[in-house]
């Protein structure tokens, strides 16, 4: 009876397109949605397959130590997949490069630093270094992301991606989901974008003039690594403008270069 029960369920998954490693993986990615930790019966019936299968999935990751289960029986991702994560990133050439960089930039400016990559129409932060003096936590995090429309490294990276107006125009008419106006000050529109975007180019850095975040602006300089004509990534300083307004931002952005230019020799436009 127990091996009829246990290939019908595995058949069950196989229909539904979950089987082994993909049901692992999309029980690991479900969880990812789900910080304060779910139920097995709430697992099963999200994913539509059977709670034996869910459950022998939570034992590989757990096993894995990819996930952990609280005293109300309740699943969520673990410390072995953080520290599994923060390691890659630690590690990657990139952010081993940038990482002295962006904590003498925080430790001039007072302000928190990044480092982020375009993925198609959106940053993600590799690299994070917020100065011991700094009172306000900022709600970026190393993986998370943002549009890259509305962000001042978005903007720096999108500007050698996106050289000309038609394909400014394709970018944002083929965008899901539309531009969303953040703030007031979100920039929503191809032909604004466009002008934006060719006035980076000219100057070699971008600035997020309160668009993403309301109080909080950001100068942004993209990197040529390893290309001369795209970016590998950029740097920020982000500062909560009250404190830090955007035309000082701006204005500092010649002392911005040298610095980088200290550490990384000539990796700008």
């Amino acid at each position: 009876m127990k091996v009829t029960e246990q290939r019908d369920a595995n058949s069950l998954d196989e229909v539904k397109g979950l089987n082994g490693a993909d049901r692992v993986l999309a029980t690991l990615n479900l969880l990812g949605s789900y910080p304060e930790g779910i139920g097995l019966n709430d697992l099963a019936r999200l994913m539509n397959s059977p709670r034996s299968s869910v459950h022998r999935a939570l034992g590989a990751l757990r096993r894995a130590d990819l996930i952990e289960q609280d005293r109300d029986s309740r699943y969520r991702l673990g410390y072995g997949l953080l520290k599994l994560a923060f390691s890659y990133y630690e590690e990657l050439d990139e952010v081993g490069r940038i990482r002295p960089v962006l904590t003498a930039l925080a430790e001039r400016f007072g302000e928190t630093t990044h480092f982020a990559i375009l993925d198609r129409s959106e940053v993600v932060y590799l690299a994070k270094v917020q100065p011991a003096t700094s009172r306000y936590q900022l709600t970026s995090v190393i993986g998370g992301r943002n549009p890259a429309y509305c962000t001042g490294v978005g903007k720096a990276l999108l500007a050698y991606v996106l050289k000309d107006e038609q394909a400014v125009n394709d970018f944002v008419t083929h965008h899901e989901p539309p531009l969303v106006r953040h703030t007031d000050h979100t920039i929503t529109t191809a032909k604004k974008l466009h002008r934006e975007l060719a006035l980076i180019r000219e100057e070699g850095y971008a600035v997020d003039r309160e668009e993403n975040e309301p109080g909080i602006n950001c100068l942004a300089i993209p990197l040529f690594l390893t290309s001369k004509s795209v970016p590998d990534g950029a740097v920020s300083i982000t500062a909560v403008a009250q404190r830090f307004p955007l035309e000082r931002l701006e204005s500092s952005v010649d002392e911005a270069r040298e610095m980088i230019r200290e550490h990384l020799g000539e990796v700008m436009k």
